[in-house]
């Protein structure tokens, strides 16, 4: 019993941190968690509940493109601080406007019409896709940086602040992730009204620990760009913050990419494969898996199982990325870890076909619990493919760019998924009615898209494989090969007896010209 309370206390000391600074930090997480959970992931529901299913299909592409749009607007937030603002500017903007947009889906849900309510709920959209893509592009790596400033971090590797860093930010996104399963039988307007409390306590809350944080301006001088307010003048008791956290930008990546051919082609070839598979599954389970729910027998009377299978798909992506995690490094490269999520990715699709097969030629009401393996699948494939992908970049580049390649690595994969996204918004606008039916799911042929989403991401997974493997023997070769700089050294060292005799000659004939011309040869040219 002793050995286990050692275990946890050690655990707890390794991997919790709490101070003034990141706990309004983590406040903001909390909150966002929340939101994102019992909201925003699950908005396909609010939408098929105000516009019924006469507008079902409109329904989705308006998803799918505010989803697409989110996962590009982050790469953009996250190049505007390193450029001309700080991340503190851009949370602060992005959240008041995530805090407003929340308000009008509130105002407009409880006190509007449904025509007015609809056409508020655009505008709100546009506000809370602002707000998500500043989370992703700017309050991760705030929270990271404070931390390490705090702690003194510039001399440990990527790797060592790697996992303590996950922690700090889990945590609140675990708490904010469980509430909204305790919250089921509230209404649409009811949860809006407590998202938007939520986030504008942890709103006021981050603003008033400003003089805590240590903050980067861009338009600062060297002397004060990397102190809190309070201490400009005491800048060497200051914790410095390692470089590569704020160094460079996604053109920087781009560069790192160029300089190795090898490397630039796969990470092409994956980065592409993640938009006609990736991109495309994750839309269909953004929208299509929430809108099978209508037409299966849910046993929890007045409780809505849309966040419970969110949830449950979240939890799946954590859980498959924590157990990875604890496999030896020498034991999981970065290639196994994306092939494994490409894998889960035919495997999903799969799973859905059959499962939506079995739903249409059962004349009984099947149960929803039929979808719990393609959301689980839908979770583990994320957690596999994403941060495979970020640790395949990682792992090629040195330890002073690791940190930068780690967070634009991770904003330049939502932009590829994003574009696959609206692609998959429009081919829905394109054919619907002719495949995808308004008023009745039965007949929408989603059985068909998800056997025809198998082949697709069959043969790409397939093609990813040929690609993988054939840079993996490359790479083997090449390991083997000996170098042009160590096959020069060799033969240097083998025949060193060759040069000195010629280099005495040299000298000889140089001191010979000199007592000729009666001075320094280099006199006359």
């Amino acid at each position: 019993m002793s050995r286990i309370l050692a275990i946890v206390r050690d655990w707890f000391q390794n991997y919790l941190y709490f101070s003034r600074a990141t706990i309004c930090i983590q406040g903001l997480v909390f909150s966002h968690s929340f939101a994102t959970h019992a909201i925003v992931s699950i908005l396909i529901t609010y939408l098929t509940t105000i516009w019924k299913h006469p507008h079902g299909q409109i329904a989705i592409v308006v998803m799918n493109v505010q989803d697409g749009v989110l996962d590009i607007m982050v790469i953009i937030l996250a190049h505007i601080p390193r450029t001309y603002i700080g991340l503190f500017t851009v949370i602060a903007t992005t959240n008041a406007l995530y805090i407003i947009g929340l308000l009008l889906l509130w105002l407009s849900a409880e006190y509007m019409s449904e025509g007015t309510a609809t056409r508020v709920f655009y505008g709100a959209m546009v506000l809370i896709t602002l707000g998500e893509a500043g989370r992703w592009a700017a309050l991760q790596e705030f929270l990271d940086e404070q931390y390490s400033r705090e702690q003194n971090h510039a001399e440990r590797t990527y790797d060592e602040n790697l996992d303590k860093k996950d922690a700090l930010w889990m945590l609140p996104w675990f708490i904010g992730a469980v509430i909204p399963l305790f919250l089921l039988k509230t209404t649409w307007p009811q949860i809006f009204m407590i998202s938007t409390i939520a986030m504008a306590v942890s709103y006021l809350g981050f603003l008033l620990g400003f003089r805590y944080y240590f903050t980067y301006n861009m338009t600062n001088t060297e002397q004060g760009q990397d102190a809190r307010p309070e201490e400009v003048n005491h800048l060497e008791q200051a914790p410095r913050v390692p470089e590569q956290t704020r160094s460079g930008n996604v053109w920087r990546l781009i560069n790192i990419l160029r300089k190795d051919e090898r490397f630039l082609i796969e990470a092409l070839a994956i980065w592409l494969a993640f938009l006609l598979a990736y991109g495309v599954v994750n839309a269909a389970g953004s929208t299509f898996f929430f809108q099978q729910m209508d037409n299966l027998d849910n046993p929890f009377d007045n409780y809505d199982p849309a966040v419970y299978f969110n949830v449950f798909a979240s939890f799946s992506k954590y859980l498959i990325s924590f157990l990875w995690n604890l496999i030896p490094r020498k034991w999981k490269p970065s290639r196994l870890r994306i092939w494994c999520g490409m894998a889960c990715i035919v495997l999903c699709c799969l799973v859905a076909s059959q499962v939506e097969s079995h739903r249409l030629n059962t004349s009984s009401n099947t149960s929803i619990f039929w979808l719990v393996p393609q959301f689980f699948l839908l979770g583990v494939m994320e957690g596999l493919a994403i941060y495979g992908m970020i640790d395949f970049l990682v792992d090629r580049v040195s330890e002073v760019d690791k940190v930068m390649v780690a967070y634009y690595g991770s904003h330049t994969t939502d932009l590829i998924i994003g574009i696959g996204k609206i692609l998959v918004g429009l081919s829905v606008l394109a054919f619907r009615g002719s495949w995808f039916d308004d008023n009745n799911l039965d007949a929408s042929h989603l059985d068909k898209y998800y056997r025809a989403l198998t082949i697709l991401t069959s043969v790409v997974f397939f093609f990813h494989c040929c690609i993988a493997f054939y840079y993996y023997t490359k790479e083997e070769l090449q390991d083997e090969t000996p170098s042009s700089v160590t096959v020069e050294m060799v033969n240097n060292q083998s025949q060193p007896e060759l040069n000195l005799p010629r280099h005495n000659v040299d000298n000889e004939f140089t001191k010979m010209l000199d007592e000729t011309v009666g001075g320094p040869s280099d006199t006359y040219g």
